[in-house]
């Protein structure tokens, strides 16, 4: 994923947004809300000035492991074709962004940070003032543009952590590509 700093990265985190960066997105809602096998599923970046990490998180009921993995390929793919972002949506997200604003910079620690960020990622001074009408100006089409460049399922490495006689079999049909298994320590291992 591009840098935190891209021009295009407030139409990037809106798009995480509505799939899976807030409680009311698309993953959590089905895993947690309709199917009930989560007590809470989110995707997210981790800042970064070069390529960063897209992640998803979803720690899920032991037997509904591969049913999970199987609904979250599925949101990303519909999100990706049939299902894309709605105008409804992105409302949500742009109201609920600038409504935090206030209070995501109240602090002198937030403020400070807010200026540690802007000199990381090559941001003008007057970013976190501008960020109204950044979100406001935001369009439908910058979150098609940004589903097209970070969600690609095909590149997704699935690093799924449990009870090994449990979902070995669950997951096996699942051509999630090549398995490897590992210990706590991070060692390969038959």
């Amino acid at each position: 994923m591009p840098s935190s700093g891209v021009k295009n990265n407030i139409a990037i985190e809106a798009m995480n947004d509505i799939l899976g960066g807030t409680f009311t997105a698309r993953i959590n809602m089905n895993l947690r809300e309709d199917k009930h096998w989560s007590y809470g599923a989110f995707s997210f970046f981790k800042d970064a000035r070069g390529q960063r990490p897209f992640m998803i998180y979803a720690p899920v009921q032991s037997d509904k492991t591969a049913d999970s993995l199987k609904e979250i390929i599925n949101e990303l793919n519909q999100f990706i074709s049939d299902k894309p972002a709605t105008q409804q949506e992105m409302q949500k997200t742009i109201d609920n962004n600038i409504n935090r604003l206030p209070g995501a910079y109240e602090t002198n620690r937030a403020v400070l940070q807010s200026l540690l960020d802007n000199e990381r990622f090559n941001r003008p001074d007057n970013y976190v003032p501008e960020l109204t009408g950044l979100y406001k100006n935001l369009q439908l089409a910058d979150i098609k543009n940004a589903t097209s460049q970070i969600v690609k399922p095909e590149n997704f490495t699935w690093m799924i952590v449990g009870d090994r006689e449990e979902i070995v079999n669950q997951i096996k049909g699942l051509d999630l590509g090549k398995v490897i298994f590992m210990n706590s320590d991070g060692d390969i291992i038959d």
